[in-house]
């Protein structure tokens, strides 16, 4: 790719070889998010899909010159949130400006909006993330931004 350096090249070649559990040249789609966030990179499971991913093994197997493509663009996207935009739009619900919104809440805003999760998703993500609910139900938000974008949590199998 005219676009990736050849350093780049190196290292996708190089986590690409670690993701090919078969030894045959090919990574099962599945595991495509997974490639790509070895390499600094943090697509959404929507994105994934977009490019060929699939959530269960054996559907699908990529070879190097089809993940190269998909690499390089998603290198150059940089639609990605950065924790000062999560702050700004999780302020909206902090009615009393001192860092805390309701955890009903957080869990209403991902349930419900942009890329809604499951119930079980949400419940994984509020049990693993947004630590310990205060007397009145509240959480801190900035440790839960935190722990979300410091992932990737493992998957179900």
């Amino acid at each position: 790719m005219a676009d990736l350096k050849a350093v780049e090249v190196e290292k996708a070649k190089e986590h690409f070889e670690i993701y090919d559990f078969e030894g045959i040249s090919k990574v099962d789609a599945k595991d495509l998010g997974d490639l790509l966030r070895s390499l600094d990179l943090k697509p959404t499971l929507d994105t994934i899909m977009k490019n060929g991913g699939t959530k269960k093994k054996g559907q699908k197997l990529i070879t190097f010159e089809e993940f190269l493509p998909i690499y390089s663009q998603l290198k150059k996207e940089k639609d990605i949130g950065t924790k000062e935009d999560f702050m700004e739009g999780l302020k909206v619900y902090d009615k009393s400006e001192n860092g805390t919104m309701l955890a009903a809440e957080l869990a209403h805003v991902l349930l419900s909006l942009g890329e809604r999760l499951t119930d079980p998703e949400c419940d994984e993500v509020m049990k693993t993330c947004a630590g310990q609910e205060d007397d009145d139900g509240f959480i801190k938000y900035e440790p839960f931004i935190k722990a979300v974008m410091s992932g990737p949590f493992p998957e179900e199998q």
